[in-house]
């Protein structure tokens, strides 16, 4: 078997470790000892360093005993549904339009997630490195193996992947676009930039986000604490009975020496 890396990482181990589901770390530093396992075909040790380009040649045969079955019942109709609303994928991840209404991953109270329907379509395990809010709907990323969730998520956390949200409202802020600060009730910063934008339905006010910092249902709370809170918001406002009108239009980031853009068009918003 050869693995080829594509990008730069500390140690052998821990690479072949994250690359692979269920390989106990101990084993693969034995493989490694008994020359099984080499960068380029050369003798290597456990913490030698990899860097894009190397091919790592195993000699041994990996037994996935205990591949969970991602099996699910799903309607065919409901499959199709799912499936046009997945935008891209390669090796690495997807990126899917999420739908509004589901649930990116298990809970006490969601006992299937969108997360699960993917996996049982695509049967592949996928890994969350971001998420949205159960009743938002738009652009998403789900990573298809582990170093591709760890090498998402970093870029996440050091806010290397740009995200862009379209939020209406029932009233306009004083100034056409500006930047919101505020501080929530764990003392952290929330920051976004927002531009006013001319309305999909043209009886509320739109805007145009990007997120300058990444907390829990920071679009929301901090348009609630500047006194503009989102059309139905059933957790910042009284709207009970109305959509909710928050969407992940676009996101763009590089990965692994390549650019990606995705952006919803006006048809696809839900």
């Amino acid at each position: 078997m050869q693995v080829k890396v594509n990008q730069s990482f500390n140690r052998l181990d821990k690479f072949i470790f994250q690359y692979f589901e269920n390989i106990p770390l101990s084993l693969i530093q034995r493989l490694i000892r008994q020359y099984k396992i080499k960068i380029n075909n050369k003798k290597s040790k456990a913490n030698s360093k990899l860097v894009s380009g190397d091919i790592i040649y195993i000699y041994y045969t990996f037994e996935f005993q205990d591949k969970k079955d991602l099996t699910i019942k799903i309607s065919e109709d409901f499959q199709k549904k799912l499936r046009k609303r997945l935008i891209f994928q390669n090796a690495d991840f997807i990126v899917i339009n999420k739908l509004n209404g589901y649930s990116v991953q298990r809970g006490s109270k969601v006992n299937v997630s969108l997360k699960d329907y993917y996996e049982s379509i695509l049967d592949a395990k996928l890994y969350i490195v971001h998420r949205l809010d159960k009743d938002t709907s738009g652009i998403m990323i789900f990573a298809k193996n582990r170093m591709a969730a760890s090498s998402i998520s970093k870029l996440f956390l050091m806010n290397k992947i740009h995200k862009y949200y379209l939020a209406t409202t029932h009233k306009k802020f004083i100034k056409s676009s500006g930047i919101l600060e505020n501080i929530n009730n764990e003392n952290k910063l929330l920051k976004l930039f927002y531009r006013k934008i001319n309305s999909l339905d043209g009886s509320n006010y739109a805007y145009l986000i990007k997120l300058l910092t990444g907390r829990k249902h920071q679009i929301r709370l901090q348009f609630y604490l500047n006194d503009n809170p989102i059309v139905g918001d059933r957790k910042f406002s009284n709207d009970k009975k109305i959509a909710f009108s928050l969407r992940s239009v676009a996101i763009h980031f590089y990965y692994l020496n390549n650019f990606y853009k995705f952006k919803l068009n006006l048809n696809q918003i839900d």
